[in-house]
């Protein structure tokens, strides 16, 4: 197979933490930076954006109690394309009160579809509720092991590696951890 020669026009960068913080809570943050490798002039002032620097710039935090309720939450855009952009920052304050959860992420695009919200904004609400759910399963699940069991077969089939007929879940059937109901044992 023959390769051909590319030239890096543009890079998108994301990255996301976890923080335990010391009053008990948890900190999630995600960000995102969208890099050009060529100077963009902007079209709505023709500003320039010089190669290497942030076309787009956001990031975003909540703060999470041990359900995954957010009891605070931080929306900044330090660089974005167009002068009304930042407009969209306080509309994401609802979540405030919310559980990241089943059909969070649904509840999510049907919020803040159209002008309301931001669709960068909207892209690190995945990578916060994975990277929450990293952050927190281990140390969760040695301060409340009764509920392990609980949200282990919540995990069931949701992918191919925590396929009911899978090694991880056979082992934890094997080991008694996991009890999965007669119909879905093969």
């Amino acid at each position: 197979m023959t390769q051909m020669k590319r030239k890096l026009m543009h890079r998108r960068c994301i990255e996301s933490y976890g923080f335990l913080r010391e009053d008990g809570l948890w900190d999630i943050e995600a960000t995102m930076q969208d890099l050009k490798t060529y100077d963009v002039n902007r079209e709505f002032d023709d500003s320039l954006v010089p190669e290497g620097s942030p076309f787009h710039d956001i990031s975003v935090c909540l703060t999470l109690d041990d359900t995954f309720l957010i009891k605070e939450v931080s929306v900044s855009m330090e660089a974005f394309p167009f002068p009304n952009c930042a407009g969209a920052m306080p509309s994401f304050s609802v979540l405030k009160g919310t559980r990241i959860g089943p059909g969070w992420n649904r509840w999510l695009k049907q919020t803040f579809s159209g002008k309301v919200g931001c669709t960068h904004v909207l892209e690190l609400f995945p990578v916060i509720a994975t990277t929450a759910f990293q952050t927190m399963w281990q140390p969760l699940g040695e301060k409340y092991p009764q509920h392990v069991p609980e949200a282990l077969i919540k995990l069931v089939n949701s992918c191919h590696g925590w396929s009911e007929d899978g090694p991880m879940v056979r082992k934890l059937v094997e080991e008694q951890v996991l009890d999965l109901p007669s119909e879905e044992r093969q």
